[in-house]
């Protein structure tokens, strides 16, 4: 929990810490202008890497898709290469 500084009246203070106080002040607008831009970097480059990772995703799930294919093909060649009859006429 942070604490609210003393409040001095402005009447009281000297040029030097009005204008230290005014520093202050523009100082902090620039540091909440650069978090602002590390925020919206930051949430870009978020979008960017989930971009990335879903098409990673879809293309995963396309070369899976392909390698059942190409499975499915390999079983079916060899069920017929099983039953070929040049196979068998080859080895008599």
């Amino acid at each position: 929990m942070t604490t609210q500084p003393e409040r001095i009246s402005l009447d009281d203070l000297t040029s030097d810490a009005l204008d230290a106080l005014y520093e202050q002040l523009e100082q902090a607008d620039l540091d909440a202008e650069q978090q602002a831009r590390h925020f919206r970097t930051i949430c870009n480059e978020r979008e960017s890497y989930r971009q990335a990772w879903k098409h990673e995703q879809k293309h995963r799930a396309t070369a899976e898709a392909r390698v059942r294919e190409l499975e499915a093909e390999n079983t079916t060649l060899r069920d017929w290469l099983a039953h070929c009859p040049h196979k068998r006429a080859a080895t008599a």
